[in-house]
């Protein structure tokens, strides 16, 4: 990299994110700031501070922190504008990953039909302010790059089929499908009709399970890292014939941070370490972890290989990635330290 690439690549840039409370998005928000950059955090209430207190306790949130209510993702309607305009980069981190309605779930009602509508709304959104905004950069999902019947090596090349996913009521597969394929469409159109600038690049970055630290630290933990403390917790007395990626959420927003910030990112990235079958997992949270309730390991002669990865692309971003020992180690310690799980052998 070129002394006036690494210039512009580190350049302070003003940004907007999405979700910017969540898990992953808060750490993206984290790093945002601590390189140097302005960052609209875009929130459902900005008044909740149970929910939002984290980002405005992060170094440097004082200065180049700033919280806008943007209410359901449903209902957004033109609540995107003001925490867009004069913005560099727009990061759309924000899905709904469970129902938040009352009464019996509905998949097209409760996770495909906001993340559908609010991803309409920051494109519509970008091209009104497309005199500033050069990228966008989605957070999608593994859950897009799962083509049946599965490759013998899976690449950025790999698609799910967002009716199949839906037929089998894989909401939040079909929602990240769909959002992926709608932004890329989008993007080709958007430059060729000059909608955008010539510039504008779309990055989308596709995470498999995300765990490790939760900036908003609570012993009730949620989302991958409730899945994960589950596992310590005896989730799982007998191995599963199948197999199994993680990424450390540091290195996860890394490569968000990285896709809008090297102007030769573009398209879609992987965002994985590795992928081990269920023996091996839990065979390494066993030595992590010693008080694991005892499990059977999978004896069978039909033992799955572990889906193999083509990570080119992915490390081009330049991203250096934590082991999936280390992943583990930093995510058991956090459920520790916030009182979730007790220390190995209490």
């Amino acid at each position: 990299m070129s002394t006036a690439e690494a210039a512009a690549r580190t350049a302070p840039r003003t940004v907007m994110v999405t979700g910017a409370n969540g898990f992953l998005a808060s750490h993206i928000v984290r790093q945002l700031l601590e390189r140097g950059h302005s960052v609209r955090a875009c929130v459902r209430d900005a008044s909740k501070v149970d929910r939002v207190g984290h980002l405005l306790r992060l170094p440097r949130a004082d200065e180049r922190l700033e919280l806008f209510s943007t209410g359901d993702l449903a209902d957004c309607g033109g609540k995107f504008d003001e925490p867009m305009d004069g913005c560099d980069a727009v990061f759309h981190a924000a899905t709904p990953l469970s129902p938040k309605f009352d009464g019996e779930f509905d998949g097209e009602r409760d996770i495909l039909n906001p993340a559908m509508v609010s991803t309409r709304e920051i494109l519509d959104c970008i091209e009104r302010h497309s005199d500033t905004v050069r990228c966008v950069v989605l957070t999608s999902s593994m859950s897009a790059v799962a083509p049946r019947p599965e490759p013998p090596v899976k690449d950025e090349s790999h698609w799910s089929d967002a009716d199949a996913q839906r037929s089998r009521g894989n909401w939040y597969g079909c929602a990240k499908t769909s959002q992926e394929r709608l932004v890329e469409k989008w993007a080709e159109e958007a430059k060729s009709a000059g909608r955008v600038r010539e510039v504008f690049r779309f990055v989308a970055v596709c995470p498999t399970m995300v765990i490790g630290p939760v900036l908003n630290a609570q012993k009730d933990v949620a989302g991958t890292m409730g899945n994960f403390l589950r596992c310590f917790k005896g989730g799982m007395s007998e191995a599963p014939n199948d197999s199994m990626s993680f990424i450390h959420v540091d290195d996860c927003a890394a490569m968000h941070v990285a896709g809008m910030e090297s102007a030769g990112a573009g398209g879609r990235y992987m965002s994985l370490i590795d992928s081990w079958h269920w023996n091996e997992i839990l065979e390494v949270m066993k030595e992590l972890y010693p008080s694991l309730p005892d499990y059977t390991p999978y004896q069978g002669s039909d033992k799955v290989v572990a889906t193999q990865f083509n990570l080119d692309k992915m490390n081009s971003l330049g991203v250096q990635v934590r082991s999936i020992r280390e992943t583990m180690q930093d995510s058991l310690q956090y459920l520790i330290e916030v009182g979730a799980l007790d220390p190995p052998g209490e």
